[in-house]
């Protein structure tokens, strides 16, 4: 059986035999919250809830165990993968592992998305109610579309749709929406600290 894997950094690896999947687990590669998949499209899962990687899981011999193992058994990798590393990265709607996106974008994501909605109903009760409430109900359903996509979407990705939204909320103020503007820059002060975290794990990938 064949396995993808997501990485630290977003990106799916594969495919990779049950030989090089234990040997990523021995060399940290693989965690146990790494969504693992037999197929490029999924259904994806947590590492340690694949029965045949689940043993390493908590068990202190296993990392010298596998390591063993694999240095003498270089004929089960996939087929142009290095020994030390995944092999060529694809494309993948999946996240990065652990928590994604940080609390305080995706809270602001949530509550702008909300608050365009009810200015945009607010302002259907006036003259200008179209003009006005037609994009923020847009604006409003994508940023709640956003945030309940936001760990089946590329970090990347991500996180430049999440800034260009939240330009826009910032701009929202125009229409008297004041929350949305508070909840756009709130987003953009973060969006640093969220790349730099995806370079950190790059790095512990690499």
């Amino acid at each position: 059986m064949l396995y993808w894997i997501i990485a630290g950094n977003g990106q799916a690896y594969g495919p990779a035999d049950l030989a090089l999947m234990h040997r990523w687990v021995a060399e940290r590669r693989i965690v146990s919250t790494t969504q693992v998949a037999t197929s490029e499209h999924g259904p994806w899962r947590d590492a340690a809830l694949v029965t045949e990687l689940a043993r390493a899981f908590g068990n202190p011999d296993y990392e010298s165990a596998a390591s063993a193992a694999s240095t003498g058994d270089h004929a089960t990798h996939a087929p142009g993968t290095p020994p030390t590393a995944p092999t060529t990265p694809q494309s993948t709607s999946m996240p990065m592992s652990g928590e994604w996106p940080p609390s305080p974008i995706a809270i602001s994501q949530l509550v702008s998305g909300i608050f365009n909605l009810i200015t945009a109903t607010g302002w259907l009760l006036t003259c200008f109610g179209v003009i006005l409430s037609v994009p923020l109900t847009i604006l409003g359903i994508y940023e709640l579309i956003a945030y309940s996509r936001a760990r089946t979407t590329p970090p990347q990705q991500y996180l430049e749709s999440t800034k260009t939204k939240a330009i826009l909320d910032i701009c929202s103020v125009l229409a008297g929406n004041l929350g949305s503007m508070v909840c756009g820059i709130v987003i953009l002060t973060q969006l640093p600290a969220a790349r730099d975290r995806i370079d950190q794990n790059q790095q512990q990938m690499n």
